[in-house]
């Protein structure tokens, strides 16, 4: 187990109270809603375990590629049942004014779509830069590859996206 003190086992806590949410989103962009739930316990039992061996100020970094490592190795599971990953941004906060709303809403699930049909690589690297905001040597280094992989991948989601929002 990670760490039995009282104040290992709190600062854990507080770490997940603080984390999980936004960690359960990034998992869902990456392996869809069905299967972020268990990409998340096991990623939170690998956190656990391995709890105190990261450095305080490396411990977001940490988290995320703990968390993504658990969601490949679920699309790894996946692709043997050769399933498609039904992944879905969370929506932006609507607008009170109800012909707004409508428009939102509208940009949402066409937006929301397009990301759906975006390869695994590309709209999780659009989730690191866009929701997250990870600077590009943030992400290479969560992603596990270069700058110039991640300027490839963001430069090609996009124009997949806007392409398809043009349709």
């Amino acid at each position: 187990m990670g760490t039995g003190t009282e104040s290992g086992v709190r600062a854990f806590e507080d770490f997940y109270r603080s984390r999980a949410r936004g960690l359960h989103r990034y998992a869902t962009t990456i392996v869809g809603p069905s299967h972020a739930d268990d990409a998340c316990q096991d990623a939170w039992l690998r956190l656990w375990r391995a709890w105190g061996s990261a450095r305080d100020d490396r411990l977001d970094a940490w988290a995320r590629q703990v968390v993504r490592n658990c969601c490949m190795d679920c699309l790894g599971r996946r692709a043997t049942a050769d399933e498609t990953p039904d992944a879905a941004p969370e929506r932006p906060a609507a607008d009170p004014q109800p012909d707004e709303l409508v428009v939102s809403r509208a940009e949402a699930a066409a937006i929301g779509e397009c990301m759906r049909r975006l390869p695994a690589h590309l709209r999780e690297a659009m989730w690191l830069r866009e929701v997250i905001g990870l600077s590009y040597a943030e992400m290479a280094d969560a992603l596990g590859v270069p700058i110039g992989t991640v300027m490839s991948r963001l430069h090609s989601a996009r124009r997949k996206l806007a392409r398809r929002l043009v349709r």
